[in-house]
């Protein structure tokens, strides 16, 4: 009996360690203007979102669950008042950028980030002030780095080995 149950908890632990594939994903953001009156003025960000419900298929939009965002000496999150929800964007499963746009009255400088056409190296920032300066930048997009989900139930699993081991050991 007692054997029935150590193999069944070990299953059980190995189902438990073998997610299929992350879903979390997090990616960080940066470029600097090239035009106008704040040329030369670098930008940066990080930001995440779920994407189990993703079909891959068309264009798809979704939520994003944190953004930081900073340009110049402001940062702006998913608090600051915005035109509309910040957005990750995908076209037939392939990410394009990310979709948020601030007003320009408040604070004084709005900007968007502006997804790509058909991947994320065509996207940009623009900006515009409120007196009337505009212009626009690159914008990089990087995944960060994740540990791979098979990596960790390796090794939980083999932490749950050597557990075994000691166990049984410990009851010879």
């Amino acid at each position: 009996m007692k054997s029935l149950i150590k193999k069944a908890t070990m299953v059980a632990l190995m189902a438990a360690v073998m997610p299929a594939q992350a879903a979390i994903q997090s990616w960080n953001m940066s470029g600097a203007v090239d035009s106008g009156y704040y040329n030369g003025t670098s930008y940066s960000g990080q930001f995440s979102f779920d994407d189990a419900g993703l079909l891959s298929s068309g264009t798809e939009l979704i939520n994003l669950s944190s953004l930081q965002f900073n340009f110049g000496s402001t940062s702006f999150d998913l608090n600051t008042p915005a035109l509309a929800d910040a957005l990750a964007v995908f076209q037939d499963g392939v990410f394009t950028g990310i979709e948020w746009s601030v007003d320009a009255t408040n604070p004084a400088i709005g900007f968007s980030l502006i997804v790509g056409w058909s991947d994320i190296s065509d996207a940009y920032f623009a900006y515009d002030t409120s007196l009337g300066f505009s212009g626009a930048g690159n914008l990089t997009y990087t995944l960060s780095a994740v540990p791979e989900p098979t990596q960790s139930g390796l090794m939980l699993m083999g932490l749950g080995l050597m557990g075994y081991i000691a166990a049984r050991r410990q009851a010879k």
